[in-house]
């Protein structure tokens, strides 16, 4: 499913090649390691073509990943390829204010292929249910600002986008939902 979505030219294609598990790590690999109970996949004929994933405690989870996920992921992959780059820089702060209203982190993903809108939006209605049930009272999740689809599927579930200044991650847009 994640390689679906990308129009690679040939360099990339061979590192994708070589690293079997670089999209799902890149995409996925820390909600699945720390906060499966919280992932869920939309799946059709074709296979897996959706998922919709989530932490509770955003702030907790965000420290176990700097801590101990991505030092995993930077011994996995060299820091020698371009591609691979993203797990040697250091994520973005997401402000406090951010994570004090908006406690839980999501994160919502399709592939080309799914036409069936309304699936998606049930399976995240499913994760936002799971989380509300677990105590949490709003969520958040980082966009970019350029991606209109993605923006304009969260807004059509509620979420809005935040007024803070997130200057240490350009081009992306923090938007939260209350539960």
């Amino acid at each position: 499913m994640c390689r679906e979505s990308l129009d690679c030219d040939p360099k990339v294609t061979e590192i994708l090649v070589a690293h079997p598990d670089l999209l799902g790590d890149r995409l996925l690999g820390s909600f699945l390691s720390l906060s499966p109970e919280y992932t869920f996949v939309l799946e059709d004929e074709a296979g897996p073509c959706g998922y919709a994933a989530g932490v509770l405690c955003a702030e907790g989870f965000l420290q176990q990943r700097d801590s101990g996920w991505l030092p995993t992921m930077r011994h996995k992959y060299p820091r020698d390829l371009e591609a691979l780059l993203f797990f040697h820089t250091e994520p973005a702060a997401v402000p406090l204010p951010v994570l004090r209203r908006f406690p839980s982190l999501v994160q919502l993903g399709t592939a080309a292929r799914t036409l069936d809108t309304g699936a998606i939006r049930s399976l995240a209605l499913c994760l936002l249910s799971a989380l509300r049930a677990n105590g949490s009272r709003g969520v958040f999740c980082q966009v970019s600002a350029t991606d209109q689809q993605q923006l304009s599927f969260y807004n059509k579930l509620g979420f809005v986008a935040l007024p803070v200044a997130w200057d240490s991650c350009p081009g992306a847009q923090l938007l939260g939902r209350l539960l």
